[in-house]
């Protein structure tokens, strides 16, 4: 049969678009389909008629997914968000610690070892913590939250058991840098995962509620790390861990529960990400601001141990995650209103600043100060990595995967930056390494400088007007 070229389609005044607008797509234009409707997540059917395409044929109807109707609330919903609560304060709030377990380990049981050395227990057990989640997030969508968080429990909780017992290099290393931060992953994705089963319309509302958990046991945790090993001793206060742990694990897994059925896992990479100029940008900023963000968690606790503050000295990362409690929740409000991309360029700047500030720091005093607004400020890229990246994926069945691939970028600087600000102390007396510690503090600020930098720039090549919402 002859078809007709649309050039030789003619269209009656009376009707603009002729047959081929009356018999060829009947989708109905609705709002969800222009705006987007976070509530009712289905397929638009379409529905094709092959008469106005051959001149004969039926219409064929594809079938439309089942409605997903999301609570946004009731019992059992927000008893998810508690569980997830609990779930982070184990899953994230351990990973903040590090730098307590840094000053620890070199003043007992690792004396003989260069702060580089001693320093990639942490950085290992940060990458693992975060950059495994781009595995972990297809188990949670293949097996739901129940393995993950009962292996998760399982892991961390014998991870401080064993840990209790070590005393040497290597073993120190497999406990907190293997078995513990899988453990801690685990949890993390499994609370994170859960939650988002039940939320839609008052999704920031569930998962900031839920972040409280990570920024409360970055807090408590730390407590426990000053206040225990003195008292109790070591080994007691790592079973004393591994005993709130396993109690909160086994909370949280009655307390999480899946609604959606499971589906296949994407892809781990999608290398499309990496044609887009902003995401590359903002993946190197990622990089380099964990390489400075970390750098001042990890070696503040050591910072007041040089200078001979060894009662307040472990208290400085407390200051931190207290600062960054307090603006997690209004770097996301302020957000909605300018841009995640505007504010999370101030909060650098002024973050960076602060870095630098500690090149001139003499006092205790100068130094909580300096401790608290660097928490305060780096709460934002810590809560608006994901909205910042999310932004940038023109597919959104591919917006976990895009994160996923962010979070490992930014997680190899977890590798390489504690180190990295080890070796410039290296393992002379306190003098010489307080006297080292302004080249350490130049490289994590430079890091900062050009991560600030980058942020700018993947802003403008979204949109270069200086009051664009971006």
């Amino acid at each position: 049969m002859n078809r007709k070229s649309p050039s030789d389609t003619q269209l009656p005044p009376d009707q603009p678009l002729g047959q081929l607008g009356e018999n060829v797509l009947s989708t109905a234009i609705t709002p969800e389909i222009i705006i987007g409707n976070t509530e009712r997540m289905t397929d638009v059917s379409t529905v094709v008629d092959e008469k106005g395409l051959e001149g004969e044929g039926e219409v064929v109807d594809v079938p439309q997914e089942e409605e997903v109707v999301f609570p946004d609330g009731g019992t059992r919903a927000w008893l998810c968000v508690l569980g997830g609560i609990l779930g982070m304060f184990c899953g994230y709030g351990l990973a903040p610690s590090a730098g307590a377990f840094q000053t620890w380990y070199k003043n007992n049981y690792l004396s003989e070892y260069t702060q580089s050395q001693v320093a990639w227990i942490g950085g290992i057990q940060a990458f693992v913590t975060f950059g495994l989640s781009i595995l972990t997030g297809s188990l949670f969508d293949l097996h739901g939250h129940r393995y993950l968080m009962a292996c998760g429990t399982f892991l961390l909780t014998l991870g401080y058991c064993l840990l209790s017992l070590s005393t040497k290099y290597y073993q120190i290393f497999l406990c907190h840098s293997t078995l513990i931060p899988v453990g801690m992953n685990f949890m993390l994705i499994a609370s994170l995962g859960v939650v988002g089963h039940w939320f839609s319309k008052r999704r920031g509302l569930a998962f900031g509620t839920i972040s409280t958990g990570a920024s409360i046991g970055a807090i408590v945790w730390p407590l426990i790390w000053a206040n225990a090993p003195q008292r109790i001793g070591f080994g007691w206060s790592m079973r004393l861990i591994a005993l709130i742990c396993l109690l909160i694990g086994i909370s949280a897994f009655f307390l999480l529960k899946t609604r959606l059925p499971p589906k296949p896992p994407g892809p781990f990479f999608h290398f499309q990400a990496f044609r887009s100029l902003p995401y590359c940008l903002f993946a190197f900023a990622g990089f380099t601001w964990v390489f400075g963000f970390f750098f001042f968690n990890v070696f503040i606790g050591t910072y007041g141990h040089l200078r001979g503050w060894d009662d307040i000295g472990p208290y400085f990362l407390i200051f931190v995650m207290v600062g960054s409690t307090l603006f997690r929740v209004p770097s996301g409000f302020i957000a909605d209103r300018i841009g995640p991309y505007n504010i999370t360029i101030l909060s650098n700047i002024i973050m960076t600043y602060l870095l630098w500030l500690l090149l001139i720091s003499k006092t205790i005093a100068s130094t909580i100060i300096i401790s608290v607004l660097f928490g305060m400020t780096s709460a934002t890229f810590v809560s608006l990595q994901a909205p910042c990246v999310t932004r940038l994926c023109k597919d959104m069945r591919f917006a976990g995967t895009y994160v996923g691939m962010n979070m490992f970028f930014t997680a190899l600087a977890q590798i390489v930056g504690p180190p990295a600000g080890g070796a410039l102390l290296g393992s002379g007396s306190k003098e010489d390494q307080l006297a080292r510690f302004p080249h350490a503090v130049i490289l994590a600020g430079s890091m900062l400088s050009l991560s600030t930098g980058l942020v700018i720039a993947a802003r403008l090549c979204q949109d270069k007007r200086l009051l664009a919402f971006v």
